[in-house]
């Protein structure tokens, strides 16, 4: 008997070290993309990528909470608490959100050293395990299929470099010395504004560093959506223009000039710069329909299936507006405690 008792101690044990043994390499493990995967829309990374939806549910800096990481329904129903991280520039893919952590909150829920408060971070959605894919202060970042391009601040030489590290931490380089704005990301190809000696459309081969010349106009803020090209038009007083992808042929979209902008596919929303009143404008694509939304300064433009979100530029208030309605509103979550 006492054999048998031994016998069924020793498998049980050897189950417990197994399963344990397991565990330890599921969540060890990194789940990979398929090279065409994007993290967020390019307009929602203009818009310091505040919102991120992805497989129905968004991620969000709560602004009613020192901009923490928070989840909930895109109707804004099951708001829940993720991490003690403050973010922005939120990427989110099957297994993963990413972000880089800011430094706009309560000084005490950083610790006494002030440890990585800048990092570039993974979070796993079925745990909220975080990690760090790069400890240097990071700003803004874009998922490339199995890759997160950065902004990366260089000590030597004292400015933001472009950057870029695999998903699992591994093969971090710099894919330029020029602080190259790496949101606009298509698959693994990025498209940006010249930074040196003109404001044309060029792009990257992340993986090469090649750079190629892809469009004459004169631009900031490029959008691509298919073969369609949207930017902020510097040749025709900063207004936002349409453009076939390799076509010298534009179309004006805006009444005013812009400062900054996004789009949903069916709306164009952007903030004036010199309107008759300057507020966020919301343009109908399809028959070129113009109405303000709300007068004043907004800057932060998200929109996910449900809403669109906007940001007071100096109070910093998230107010919001269902993007196939009308009502704006301050948008105000709960603060919610973060589980141990």
């Amino acid at each position: 008997m006492k054999i048998v008792r031994r016998i069924i101690i020793a498998i049980v044990a050897v189950g417990i070290i197994a399963g344990a043994a397991y565990y330890k390499y599921i969540n060890s493990i990194t789940y990979f993309n398929d090279t065409d995967v994007n993290g967020n829309t390019i307009g929602n990374l203009y818009g310091n990528g505040l919102f991120c939806e992805t497989d129905g549910v968004v991620y969000f800096a709560n602004p009613t909470d020192y901009n923490r990481i928070y989840k909930m329904n895109p109707d804004e129903s099951d708001i829940e608490i993720v991490a003690n991280d403050s973010v922005y520039f939120l990427n989110a893919d099957s297994h993963y959100v990413y972000y880089s952590r800011q430094q706009n909150r309560d000084n005490s829920q950083f610790g006494f050293l002030n440890v990585n408060i800048n990092s570039l971070c993974r979070l796993t959605k079925k745990n909220n395990k975080v990690i760090i894919l790069d400890e240097a202060d990071s700003s803004a970042c874009s998922l490339a299929g199995n890759n997160i391009v950065y902004l990366k601040y260089d000590e030597d030489l004292t400015t933001f470099t472009l950057n870029s590290v695999k998903i699992d931490a591994t093969e971090g380089q710099q894919l330029s010395k020029l602080a190259i704005d790496p949101r606009c990301m298509v698959g693994e190809r990025l498209y940006f504004s010249g930074v040196e000696n003109d404001h044309n459309l060029h792009s990257m081969n992340i993986h090469s560093k090649d750079i190629a010349y892809a469009s004459e106009f004169n631009l900031w803020m490029p959008i691509i959506n298919k073969s369609d090209l949207y930017f902020i038009d510097l040749d025709s007083k900063h207004r936002i223009c349409k453009a076939t992808l390799g076509s010298t042929d534009k179309t004006v979209l805006t009444s005013y000039p812009a400062q900054s902008y996004n789009i949903d596919g069916v709306y164009l929303y952007y903030q004036s710069m010199k309107g008759n009143p300057d507020g966020l404008y919301r343009v109908d694509m399809a028959t070129g329909a113009e109405e303000l939304l709300a007068e004043g300064q907004f800057n932060n433009i998200n929109i996910t299936s449900k809403y669109v979100y906007f940001a007071d530029y100096f109070s910093g208030d998230i107010y919001h507006c269902p993007v196939r309605g009308n009502g704006v509103s301050k948008f105000e979550p709960p603060i919610l405690p973060l589980d141990d």
